[in-house]
C-alpha cells in the first residue's frame, strides 16, 4: 500500500493544511529539568514480522498542546478538551527579523495593531502563531534552547499585556509559538512559571495557555 500520488484536498472546509509539528526524535529538545525523549526498538518486521517502537517522554515533549491543567490544579486537562479546540484559522506574526536582532524579543500590543494595519483585525476564535525563526534550530538542541553561560534561556515570546488584550479585544482561541514555551525565556531554566492568561473559551478565573 502507498499514498496516493498529488496533493490532497484540504479537509474541513480550510482552503490549505499546513503541518506545523516537529518529528520527535531521541535527544531532541526538552525544558531543562523535563524527561529526555528516549526511543528504542521494540520489534522489528526481519524478527518479529512488524515495526514497533518503545517511545518514553514527558507529556511536554516535542510540538504538543499545553492543556490549562498544566498549569492550574482542577483545570481541564487534554482528554476534556473539546475536539474544536484543536481547529482554529491561523493569524501568522511574523518576527523574525525581531527575533533575529533580540532573542529575548517580546511581543507587545503594538506590534499586534501594526499587523491589524496591514491585514485586518486579528479574527475571534482564531490561533495566533509567532514564526520566530527558531524552529530552524531545532535540530540543534543548545542553539534552540539558547541557554547563556548562567543557564538562562533565551527566546523570544508573548509579553503577557499581548496575551491579555488578544484574549479581551479579539477572544482568540489559542497561541502557537516555535518554542519550548509561549513566554519570553531570559529566566532560570528549571523554574516554570505560571500561566499569565486564561483561555478565551474559559469562564473569567479559569486560567490556561494553549499552544
Amino acid at each position: 500500500m502507498r499514498a496516493a500520488d498529488g496533493p490532497r484536498a484540504a479537509p474541513f472546509g480550510f482552503t490549505r493544511i499546513v503541518f506545523l509539528s516537529h518529528v520527535i526524535t531521541a535527544g531532541g529538545p526538552t525544558f531543562p529539568g523535563d524527561p529526555p525523549v528516549e526511543i528504542h526498538p521494540a520489534a522489528t518486521i526481519e524478527r518479529d514480522g512488524y515495526h514497533l517502537q518503545s517511545l518514553v517522554a514527558g507529556e511536554q515533549a516535542g510540538t504538543h498542546w499545553a492543556a490549562p491543567a498544566h498549569f492550574a490544579a482542577g483545570q481541564a486537562a487534554a482528554d476534556e478538551l473539546d475536539p474544536g479546540d484543536f481547529f482554529y484559522p491561523a493569524v501568522v506574526l511574523d518576527v523574525r527579523a525581531e527575533a533575529k536582532e533580540n532573542p529575548d524579543f517580546t511581543l507587545g500590543v503594538a506590534e499586534i495593531t501594526s499587523w491589524e494595519a496591514e491585514f485586518g483585525p486579528v479574527p475571534a476564535h482564531s490561533a495566533v502563531i509567532m514564526w520566530t525563526g527558531f524552529e530552524d534550530r531545532r535540530d540543534d538542541p543548545p542553539a534552540y534552547l539558547n541557554a547563556d553561560a548562567a543557564g538562562r534561556l533565551h527566546y523570544p515570546g508573548f509579553g503577557p499585556a499581548a496575551v491579555s488584550w488578544l484574549i479581551e479585544q479579539r477572544s482568540i482561541g489559542a497561541l502557537g509559538i516555535s518554542r519550548v514555551g509561549n513566554r519570553p525565556g531570559c529566566r532560570h531554566v528549571v523554574r516554570r512559571q505560571p500561566v499569565a492568561a486564561r483561555r478565551a473559551s474559559d469562564p473569567p478565573g479559569e486560567p490556561g495557555w494553549p499552544g
